[in-house]
């Protein structure tokens, strides 16, 4: 079903949600946003500086022996530091750039809202995503409160 030819009857079901007759309706949107950190180097990979750098930075590699650290890093031009939540990220990537190294983010948003009730803490979920982005809509046309949480 196409939301411009959603019928309004099915959206105004959910009009309690704006209108009052059900007191305490709001939308929360939760920010959330994963970021995917990297290490680059240069195409030879990286110097004996850079590697040092990475031992005293990625936990992983702190306890390793230097031989070992040249070994798996030798000759690689990235290296993942894996996924963190937006705060641990920007913690991990200021401690390698405080030591020199280069890093590269990509944040994956995964944000979203929730219809919830903050008199009788109950939430609404709206399986078909075409209706729930027209009450959405509609909700904030007609002016329900909006909470932002970031996770």
């Amino acid at each position: 079903m196409n939301i411009k030819n959603m019928s309004t009857q099915v959206v105004l079901q959910y009009q309690y949600l704006w209108d009052g007759s059900q007191p305490g309706w709001e939308l929360i949107y939760v920010y959330q946003a994963y970021v995917d950190l990297s290490l680059k180097f240069d195409l030879t990979g990286p110097s004996n500086l850079e590697m040092m750098a990475v031992r005293r930075t990625v936990h992983e590699f702190s306890s390793l022996p230097l031989a070992q650290v040249i070994a798996r890093l030798r000759g690689s031009q990235t290296y993942s530091l894996g996924r963190f939540e937006s705060r641990q990220a920007r913690i991990i990537t200021a401690n390698c750039r405080k030591e020199g190294l280069i890093v590269l983010e990509k944040v994956t948003d995964t944000s979203r809202h929730l219809f919830a009730n903050n008199q009788n803490k109950s939430t609404l979920v709206i399986d078909d995503a075409e209706l729930a982005k027209q009450v959405h809509d509609t909700a904030l046309l007609h002016g329900i409160r909006v909470r932002r949480v970031e996770t």
